[in-house]
């Protein structure tokens, strides 16, 4: 600077010190001697140096391990596996005792101790809920008072060793070349006005940013359970001293508060302040939400499967040599998926394959056309009678057919589209908000499938009533509820179906308590 123009800098700050352009100059200088007092040197006459690009290479290369490590366990971008593993964090902080009732809350143990129990069902899930809600109680304990902290913490860091520092370095070298190890930077100094943008997104992630031993542990243990086995002590040697070299770099040589004084340096403003990422929200309490959620939903599978096994006999015995029908859609293959990926499963597969299975071996097409001619045909002597039976058995020839729709509302585009549900389990990895759009939807289909299943059980135990009373009225020897029942049921067309229809109306009442494990069945062995 010449004589003349400090003389006349110094004219100005005395005549004309409210002026905008002496004040700008005035915080300019300010801002720039502050800066110059940095050490190491980092920015001279709004010049980038390459120390400061030294500093980010480090970086660079410091959190290229941990970012893998955090890309298959805590990273954003699958939000169920990174609650996942969080939830394993979390879990570390129970005593031992208590992770032992963890293990014995999982649903392969949980099932196996309904079924090797002498005491009632009932008994077992009570004592099961109790313990779980104690689990529940503990995390307002001591031992999980920080965890909320500790856990935004690991978040803050994990998105910081996720930061993009390679537009940062090809601003200072135009031939760096990234994921390139073993490429040797040549900086060149580079004006801070042109990494603004860059400083800002730095320091975004950089202002309040800590490394404590707690953070430490949290990375090891992270790594340990990628691992699957105890880490080697070269390996935690390696994330610890990654770790201590980050934080001297972040609070010793390019802190946050003088990242902001660069970048309020180019904004010519001492009172501007960049923006900071924010981490809210309770892991605690979304940990606390899935355990609720897993838990109900185990609970409710055990419940379906151990009365899936129960029935196994009772299905032999109805259909013999006849293999269940499947289902289009909702059916095990579909919910493998689900309960691989979500909490969420279909509920009815099993009942609704017997029903299916029912409706086409005992509603076969010769006993429609026996119904038909009975409805069509017969002189009823109560039309109260008549009608009340034409409505069941309309409702019961069409059973297939409500099955039918319902199985093909799971194709493409259709209310309970499988796809779209397959596109739930994909997205939800990336934002929870899909995965509460799947529980609506298979909750959906569950209670559409429970209400077909009432609706058409409920039309058959009352058809069944009919039937045992037309059978018997028909071997009267003048027919009292329809005077031509006889000769309808005994005619060429309908003997063989008649015959077939008395033959299987024995194994109806088999069904019926099949099905009354599922859905509400009257006592159809009562008066009719």
């Amino acid at each position: 600077m010449s004589i003349i123009q400090a003389i006349a800098e110094i004219f100005d700050s005395i005549f004309k010190r409210s002026s905008p352009e002496v004040q700008k100059r005035t915080l300019l200088k300010k801002l720039d001697s502050e800066i110059r007092l940095f050490s190491p040197v980092l920015c001279i006459e709004g010049k980038l140096q390459p120390n400061f690009a030294e500093a980010l290479y480090s970086l660079y290369k410091l959190t290229r391990p941990l970012d893998d490590l955090f890309s298959v366990t805590v990273s954003p971008v699958d939000v169920q596996r990174q609650h996942r593993f969080e939830s394993q964090l979390i879990f570390t902080a129970y005593s031992p005792e208590d992770q032992v009732i963890f293990e014995s809350l999982a649903y392969e143990n949980r099932k196996k101790e309904i079924l090797e129990s002498h005491e009632p069902a009932e008994k077992i899930y009570y004592k099961q809920r109790r313990n779980f809600d104690k689990l529940i109680r503990d995390l307002n304990e001591e031992p999980f008072a920080k965890m909320d902290m500790e856990i935004l913490e690991l978040r803050h860091f994990v998105e910081f060793c996720h930061y993009s520092f390679v537009p940062f370095m090809q601003i200072f070298d135009n031939g760096f070349i990234a994921g390139d190890f073993s490429y040797k930077p040549t900086y060149n100094e580079v004006s801070v006005h042109k990494a603004i943008n860059l400083l800002e997104d730095f320091y975004y992630l950089t202002e309040g940013l800590k490394i404590t031993t707690v953070l430490a542990d949290q990375v090891l243990a992270l790594a340990q359970l990628r691992k699957g086995v105890v880490l080697e002590n070269t390996e935690i040697n390696s994330y610890v001293s990654n770790l201590k070299k980050i934080n001297y770099i972040i609070s010793k040589i390019i802190p946050a508060n003088r990242i902001k004084a660069l970048i309020r340096y180019v904004k010519a403003d001492g009172t501007y302040e960049p923006k900071i990422a924010l981490y809210s929200g309770s892991p605690k309490k979304e940990f606390a939400a899935t355990l609720k959620t897993e838990f109900d939903s185990n609970e409710q599978r055990v419940k379906s499967e151990i009365q899936d096994e129960q029935i196994t006999n009772d299905v032999t015995d109805l259909f013999k040599n006849v293999q269940l029908e499947q289902l289009l859609g909702y059916n095990d293959e579909y919910n493998r998926i689900f309960q691989k990926n979500t909490s969420f499963a279909f509920k009815w597969i099993k009942p609704m394959q017997v029903l299916k299975t029912f409706v086409k071996v005992y509603i076969s097409s010769g006993i429609k056309s026996l119904l038909n001619d009975i409805v069509i045909e017969g002189f009823f002597s109560s039309p109260t009678f008549k009608s009340n039976f034409s409505g069941i058995v309309y409702s019961v020839i069409n059973a297939d057919s409500q099955i039918s729709e319902f199985e093909d509302s799971f194709g493409q585009d259709k209310r309970n589209s499988i796809a779209v549900m397959q596109g739930y389990v994909n997205d939800s990895h990336k934002d929870k908000d899909f995965y509460r759009r799947l529980e609506k939807m298979v909750v959906s289909a569950n209670d559409e499938c429970h209400k077909i299943m009432q609706e058409i059980c409920s039309s058959l135990e009352i058809l069944y009533k009919n039937l045992i009373e037309l059978i018997a009225d028909a071997k009267k020897p003048s027919s009292e509820i329809i005077s031509n029942l006889k000769m309808l049921m005994m005619s060429s067309r309908n003997r063989e179906h008649s015959n077939l229809l008395e033959e299987q109306i024995q194994n109806w009442t088999i069904f019926f308590d099949i099905m009354k494990n599922y859905v509400i069945i009257n006592n159809v062995n009562g008066d009719v």
